[in-house]
């Protein structure tokens, strides 16, 4: 059987992953801002040998790889956050649909039957036999 509650999860989850994943990159965003200060400061406050402004750069090189990494995924997730922003009661409607489906889902997979006019073959027969000898019928089976 389908388990639609599971995508419905599954979408609500990528949501809420979304607005994490824009956390830490304006984290690291700003991680990487700081250490861009500092080695910029100390390139021009600091008296450097060749290779310690060779090394200088690299590092420089590397933040700024780190930092346009959180700059780009920034920029793709704004616009879900926007939705997520503008649609908060649709999401709410969602969660309590989400537990609608889950509910009804779990009420089916433990469904039972109990016969109210047809008898297990058994009762049916053993049924059927006293009946006929009630009524005078032979038991014919």
């Amino acid at each position: 059987m389908k388990n639609y509650s599971k995508n419905i999860e599954e979408f609500l989850t990528f949501l809420r992953t979304c607005e994490q994943d824009y956390h830490m990159a304006e984290a690291n965003e700003q991680e990487a801002n700081s250490v861009t200060q500092d080695l910029l400061h100390s390139i021009e406050l600091e008296e450097h040998t060749y290779h310690d402004y060779a090394k200088c750069s690299k590092e420089l090189r590397d933040v700024r790889k780190l930092r346009r990494v959180a700059k780009d995924t920034i920029s793709q997730i704004a616009p879900i956050l926007d939705w997520v922003e503008q649609n908060r009661s649709t999401i709410k409607k969602l969660e309590q649909i989400l537990g609608m489906v889950r509910k009804m889902e779990r009420s089916t997979e433990s469904r039972i039957y109990t016969p109210r006019v047809r008898k297990q073959e058994g009762e049916q027969r053993n049924d059927t036999r006293k009946n006929n000898r009630q009524s005078g019928k032979s038991g014919g089976g």
